[in-house]
């Protein structure tokens, strides 16, 4: 039987393709000796997601990560989102991701509604299963079977979101009734669900009923249309609609296209060596600076929105073709602050001039 997918998309979402701001910033890599403030991230992330808000872009998403300069600063997406519902006043915030397996879903449940109330309805989130044993330090006995507790984790988090009890054994061996609080403004809590590369995510999005995040440039863009394509039809045999997909893509646009690329060679070279990092520390040297080319010259070629604002635009209807509804713009991977924010500028602009699907009807 077809039914809406629960939680999948707030009350009133527009069909629209929607503009917004991806954070994950990386605080320090072994490739160069950049190490910036940590208060500078913060302050440069609340700038950006200020004048997004003024300016009238869709949505904010922040990670969470642990044990890693790439995205560390992030290790709880709650308190960020805390930090941005009272800054902001109508751009959505959403956690892209929560690792559920990680955390008691009471406590996501307790923690999000805070949000939702501060933020007064605007929140969304994401879940993922994890992947780095590192992070399971967390809870330990949670890897092997992490898939199975993300979706355990998330039923949990929306029943209470929908104020149903959940029992559990408390210390003196009894069983207890406990019912989650504050009361979330929002009815259902808007659901994503982030996705690399593996089909059965994408399937699994679709079956479920939730939003897909992925990114633009990490694989191929017929992979990547072919997995939204997975997605797509998976979500119109469970659910009414097609779902909504979300590609994040590292983005600064300048005024001379060739001059905003060569000063994002460098922080984007040190960006993707911290991400490399958290993957492997022991790989050869000479191995790991091929692929620093490599990644380096794909995303300088076409697999992000770094250019003029022509490339730029050219660039989204690729990523419109591939599937996107949503580009979410990563624009805090080193740039300095000026670019940074003339950037958000920039991409409410275009948001404002390009038509809506409904206005070309």
């Amino acid at each position: 039987m077809r039914h809406d997918g629960e939680g999948s998309l707030p009350a009133g979402h527009s069909a629209d393709r929607k503009l917004g701001l991806y954070f994950f910033s990386a605080l320090e890599t072994s490739s160069g000796p950049r190490k910036p403030d940590d208060r500078s991230t913060y302050g440069l992330l609340m700038d950006a997601a200020v004048s997004a808000d003024m300016l009238g872009l869709d949505f904010l998403w922040v990670p969470e990560r642990h044990f890693t300069p790439f995205g560390g600063g992030h290790p709880n997406p709650a308190v960020m989102a805390a930090a941005l519902a009272v800054r902001t006043h109508t751009i959505r915030i959403r956690a892209g991701s929560v690792v559920l397996p990680l955390h008691d879903p009471l406590r996501v449940a307790e923690e999000w509604a805070v949000v939702d109330n501060l933020s007064n309805g605007r929140v969304e989130v994401s879940s993922a299963t994890g992947w780095n044993p590192r992070d399971f330090v967390l809870a330990p006995d949670a890897f092997a079977d992490r898939a199975d507790r993300a979706r355990e984790n998330w039923q949990t988090v929306q029943s209470l979101w929908k104020r149903n009890e959940v029992r559990r054994i408390g210390p003196d061996n009894v069983e207890y009734s406990v019912l989650s609080y504050p009361r979330p403004v929002q009815p259902s809590l808007p659901h994503w669900i982030t996705a690399a590369g593996s089909p059965g995510t994408f399937a699994y999005a679709g079956e479920t009923g939730a939003g897909l995040l992925t990114s633009y440039g990490a694989q191929p863009e017929k992979r990547l249309t072919e997995l939204i394509g997975l997605y797509r039809e998976t979500y119109a045999a469970h659910h009414d609609g097609r779902g909504r997909v979300a590609l994040m893509v590292h983005t600064a646009i300048g005024a001379d296209g060739e001059e905003i690329r060569r000063q994002a060679v460098g922080p984007l070279r040190r960006y993707l060596a911290a991400y490399l990092d958290q993957h492997s520390s022991q790989t050869d040297a000479a191995v790991r600076e091929k692929s620093l080319d490599l990644a380096v010259k794909r995303y300088l070629r076409g697999r992000s929105l770094i250019g003029d604002r022509a490339e730029v635009e050219a660039t989204m209807q690729h990523m419109y073709a591939a599937g996107a509804d949503e580009i979410a713009c990563l624009v805090d991977f080193g740039l300095p602050r000026k670019i940074v924010l003339d950037t958000v500028s920039e991409l409410a602009r275009l948001r404002d001039e390009c038509p809506t699907e409904s206005e070309k009807e």
